[in-house]
């Protein structure tokens, strides 16, 4: 069974967020942790899926200057084929399946508004299984999807596996209320004289 994500992977991902090209000695110095003890741990989230590695461009700045969402009503009966034709649009950036008044919701980038009409009329409606669509064109991103961080631990409660090293021996504990636990101590207990 694989182990939870500890605390101290969590400190790593969070870190990671606010800036993906920190090096292994810039988390191992923010963290505490030694670097090769990090770089085991980054391997082992990304082996797991846990973390992913992407470049990111910024559209607007490569003049693709027009950004959309597209609500679409669909037969459900054509749901997977839908998808599979949406996943193989270079213009689709984002496409989910949702509840509500739209079947499916895509977000879209293109260069210009005659590149959106030709993207709705010529690749999206003659898409089998597309009843309809509603078009919302986004002139402003006020909070991009990419600006989600892992929120710190709230209200004391502990939904963290302590950290183990690599034998699963516990090596820290998580926090709780902001205070760390004392840290358990590795070899055979101390004897207590009895008096």
């Amino acid at each position: 069974m694989a182990r939870t994500v500890t605390e101290t992977d969590r400190a790593i991902i969070r870190l990671l967020q606010r800036n993906a090209r920190s090096s292994y000695a810039e988390l191992s110095r923010a963290t505490g942790i030694p670097e090769s003890t990090v770089r085991r741990r980054m391997d082992r989230l990304q082996q797991r899926g846990v973390i992913e590695f992407a470049m990111l461009a910024d559209p607007s700045r490569l003049g693709y200057d027009l950004r959309a969402m597209i609500g679409l009503k669909v037969e459900l009966r054509q749901l997977e084929e839908i998808a599979q034709t949406l996943r193989g649009m270079n213009e689709v950036t984002f496409a989910a399946f949702l509840t509500g008044n739209f079947d499916i919701i895509i977000q879209v980038v293109v260069r210009s508004q005659e590149a959106l009409v030709e993207f709705l009329t010529q690749r999206l409606s003659p898409i089998a299984g597309v009843r309809s669509s509603e078009t919302f064109v986004m002139p402003y991103i006020i909070k991009p999807t990419t600006a989600w961080v892992l929120p710190e631990a709230e209200g004391g409660v502990i939904d963290e596996a302590p950290d183990l090293d690599d034998e699963g021996t516990v090596v820290a504990m998580p926090a709780v209320n902001g205070e760390a636990p004392p840290r358990r101590r590795r070899g055979r207990p101390r004897r207590v004289a009895a008096s």
